[in-house]
Order: structure tokens, then sequence, then C-alpha cells
């Protein structure tokens, strides 16, 4: 039998959740029919391990796109991938025009946001990427959409044929962590877990925290940009003593088994991750209404979904989930069911067969 070796091409190892998804395909295609090569722009941000045996990690140390062309360029050419993966919007377009002067038998692209969406945040970035991608695109042989949402924005603004988009959620891996069933006390205890950037719509969420009752009190996983001006929103609307910031952390699930709730407040996401770990652990999440989310949460069995911008009934739904009584085991058992990282990476592998 043949070795297929296999590429999948991200900036970093990062905290971020496409560097997770990779990660994860990594280790799904990691067995006797292909040599897996996962292929950095900067290999010394590390959030997650290199020390995976079989695994290769080639660090280009370039660190950003615009000077990555050569050495990718150089590396495909000599090492002969079977196929290339990639994802976020100038990985795509780096691997895209790469392609132009080394061939590659399979060529497959990951949509990492919803392009219409991120144009409110991005700007003037985004109308470049989504410029070169309209163009660029037509280099895949597939393109990996996280949602319905998201094939239909890509397709409508790209002009690309629905043939060529396939959704394919985000995995999440089997873990002994489970939220237990008991109260451990009187208070409420919420989570939100990103990356501290304006989209996430962190400031929202400090908003309808001054409107619940004083026993609910919320963790803030992660770090970013914002961190400052977060914690002086909550010193200064007097609910500093209710907010913990525990910065970026490695155990996530771990951390998100403790509270009762996990909470998503961003304005803008492509299929997001945090979800799925929280209900990997049985944790139920509220989330205002968001790229993804209508296929991640069964309303009253793994959470509650809000409007966007609806603040009211976010604080109303938070209080509903955190005096309701949850199955944490069969949430659990759900979310490894449909997105367990066997039947999402078999769909990738699928793929290749195209």
């Amino acid at each position: 039998m043949i070795t297929k070796k296999i590429f999948l091409i991200i900036s970093s190892l990062g905290a971020g959740g496409s560097e997770r998804v990779y990660w994860l395909l990594s280790q799904y295609f990691n067995n006797a029919d292909y040599e897996v090569t996962v292929v950095l722009l900067n290999g010394n941000e590390c959030h997650f391990s290199t020390k995976i045996a079989g695994i290769k990690f080639v660090n280009l140390n370039t660190i950003k796109a615009s000077r990555s062309f050569f050495k990718l360029r150089n590396l495909i050419r000599d090492e002969k991938p079977y196929a290339v993966f990639s994802t976020t919007d100038h990985i795509n377009i780096l691997v895209a025009l790469v392609s132009i002067f080394v061939k590659i038998p399979h060529l497959i692209a990951r949509g990492s946001n919803n392009p219409q969406q991120m144009k409110e945040f991005y700007g003037l970035k985004a109308r470049f990427y989504n410029y070169f991608s309209r163009f660029l695109f037509v280099r895949f042989n597939s393109i990996v959409c996280q949602s319905e949402e998201m094939r239909q924005a890509i397709a409508k603004l790209y002009n690309i044929d629905l043939g060529k988009l396939i959704v394919i959620h985000n995995p999440v891996i089997t873990t002994e962590v489970l939220r237990p069933q008991y109260q451990i006390s009187g208070l409420k205890r919420l989570i939100a877990v990103s990356r501290l950037i304006k989209e996430k719509g962190l400031f929202r969420l400090l908003e309808v925290m001054k409107a619940l009752p004083q026993n609910y009190v919320l963790t803030i996983a992660g770090d970013g940009p914002l961190m400052n001006k977060l914690k002086a929103e909550a010193d200064t609307t007097g609910i500093k003593n209710r907010i913990t910031f525990i910065g970026e952390i490695n155990n996530v699930t771990e951390v998100i088994s403790k509270h009762n709730v996990l909470v998503l407040s961003s304005f803008t996401e492509g299929f997001p991750n945090v979800i799925l770990e929280s209900l990997s652990v049985g944790v139920p999440v509220v989330t205002f209404r968001v790229g993804g989310v209508n296929e991640l949460i069964k309303e009253g069995f793994n959470g509650f979904i809000a409007e966007q911008n609806d603040l009211c009934n976010l604080r109303k739904q938070i209080i509903r989930a955190c005096n309701q009584t949850w199955q944490h085991r069969n949430i659990k058992a759900d979310i490894i069911e449909r997105f367990g990282l066997n039947k999402i990476g078999r769909a990738y592998e699928i793929l290749l067969s195209k």
C-alpha cells in the first residue's frame, strides 16, 4: 500500500479554533495510510503539543503569510504531498498562490468565518481577503464550510458553485471530564471562554451581568487586547467582585466543567469550538444566535439561544439555564455522537476521493 503524504498548513498552534481543528485532524490522519506533516508559519507559538509520534511538525519561521511564499513553494515542490489542507483567509490565499507554481493533486481549503459578518469588524482587511478569495478559491478542489450558514454566505459573496462547498462541522474529542450533577454552592457560576476582542461581544456580557442577581458570578478565560478595558469596565460598573479573569488556559474542558453554564456573547462565529468543548463535558450553553449554533444547540436539552443583541432575553435564558436540571451525561453523549473526531475526520478523508 502506498502511503499518502498529507500537509496541513496553519499559521501557528496558538489557542485558536482553526488551529485546534487542524491539530485534531492531524491526529485523525496519523495512521498507516498517511504520512502527516503540519506546516506552521510560526512554530514558536504553541498552545497545542507538537510531541506526537508519527506526526511531523515543520516550522517555516516566516511568521507572516506574505513572507512565506517561497519557503512553502519549495517545501511542497520537494515533498510532493498528495493532499494539502489549508485554513483561515490569509493561509488559503497563500496556498492558492503557491498552487499556481507547484502541482498538488488534492487541494482543500477550510473557511474559518462567515465573510459577510466579518466585514463589519475587519473593514479594509476583510475587503482585501474577500477580493483575493473570490479569484483564488477556484484553485481548490473543495472548500469546507463549518455550517450551512457559512456555505450560503461564501457561495453568494464569491459566486462559487454550491457543489464545491462542503459542510463539515468542527470535531470534538472524548474526555473523561463530566460536569457533576450536584450544585457545588449557592453561587450560579457562568463562564465565557474566548479571545478578548471586539467581535466576541464581552462588553455586552458585562452589561448582562449587571442585571443578574448578586449570586451570579462570571469567569472570563482568554487573553487579548481588550483585557484591561474589560477589567476597567467591570470595576466602573460595580461588578468587579463578581468577575474573575483567569487569562489563557490549557485545560479548557476541565475549567468549564466547574461551572453551571457557558455563555457565548459573540457577534460573529464560524462554528464555535468552545460550545463543542462545553457540551463535551455536559455543561449547557446560553448563546446569542450566531454562526453554527443552530446546528449545535437543541433548545431545552443542551442550552438556549437568544436573538442577537437581545440582552434582556439572554439574561432570562441564563437564569432559566442556571435553575434547570440538566442531564449532563446525555448532553455529553449526544455531542460526541454528532461531532466526534472519527466522524468528522472521515468526512475530510472522503474529500480525497473526489
